[in-house]
Parts: structure tokens; sequence; C-alpha cells
């Protein structure tokens, strides 16, 4: 099986890019394959009606668009923005949900289960950013995983070098990863 993975987040170090190659990594242990997509590299406009019709469907976005279509997951770093998802992935999702034609079209995200990981410096790990990215996809026809990747204090876990595969935090993203795809290969 083939899988995709991105994150909302354009910073190199970003904790939400860790958290789902976390999983990303564990998926691949399982023998699947994992590509990735940094999402600063498409420069998608701000979406509008106005910018879809004056200047037309991105270039950059058709191979994106076509790789999340031919996906049988995605894997989808969540970072939280005062509560809410990053304006870099809401925008890409936007984008995602229009056809070249400038139509709406949900085809690339109709029963395609998504996995949600989310981290943040706090105590929360990005749950809120999480849980309304959850709705969002559910809203456009995916299948959210009912178990987010959720690390929290992520600047305190994420300074230890290498973690330990009998680390908590490794168990429970190969336990994820497992559960992920055998759901995935349901659907």
């Amino acid at each position: 099986m083939a899988f995709l993975t991105f994150a909302g987040s354009d910073r190199e170090e970003s904790v939400n890019w860790l958290a789902a190659s976390m999983v990303s990594t564990a998926v691949s242990g399982l023998g699947h394959e994992v590509e990735s997509q940094r999402l600063e590299t498409l420069n998608l406009p701000l979406y509008s009606q106005v910018t879809e019709q004056s200047t037309g469907y991105p270039s950059s976005l058709r191979d994106f668009r076509c790789s999340v279509q031919k996906a049988d997951g995605l894997i989808i770093g969540c970072p939280e923005f005062n509560g809410l998802i990053t304006p870099l992935l809401l925008n890409t999702l936007t984008w995602l949900t229009r056809s070249d034609q400038g139509a709406p079209d949900l085809s690339a995200f109709r029963v395609k289960p998504v996995l949600i990981c989310s981290s943040s410096p706090g105590g929360l790990g990005g749950i809120r950013a999480a849980a309304e990215l959850a709705n969002y996809l559910r809203g456009i026809g995916a299948i959210v995983f009912p178990e987010f990747f959720i690390v929290p204090q992520a600047f305190s876990v994420f300074s230890e070098p290498n973690l330990a595969s009998d680390h908590p935090l490794t168990v429970r993203a190969n336990e994820i990863a497992l559960a992920f795809t055998e759901l995935a290969k349901k659907v």
C-alpha cells in the first residue's frame, strides 16, 4: 500500500513534521510505501474564487492532487495556530477541493483514510487543531482515523537525540501505524 504524508508547517524543524514522520516511519516499517510533500514548495496563492478565475488552477498542485487521489491513506501533521489549523494547511486543503476546471471536486478525499498527527510545546499537544481538522476532513468525505497521534511537550520530547524503540511515544506510533494501515486495507 502507498501512503502520502504532509504537514501544515513550513518550518524546517517543525515538531508536527517530526510527529508525522514518526508515524510514517512506523508505516514504512510495516512494508508500505510513504511519500512526503512539503506544502510550502507548492507556492499556492491564497484561495479565492477571484484568484481561481483570474489565474486558474495552480500548475504546482496538479501532481500533488494526483498523489492525494492515488494514496491509500494520508498522514497529516497538523500544527496548531491560536487553537486552529494553520493557514498553510487550510489553504492547501481548500485548493485540493477544487477541480482544475474551477468547480467543487471532493473526489480526492472521498472515503480516503486520514491519520492526524499533532504536536505542540504545550500540554495539549495541538488537540484543538487536530479536532478542527478532523471535522473539516469528515465534511469533505474523508474517513478520519478515530485516534490522533498527539505529542504534547514536543520541544522536550523531540530534544532526545533518538527515541528508543521502547520509548512510549515510539510504541504508540507503532500501534497507531498498524491500526491505521489495517483500516486503509479495509477501505
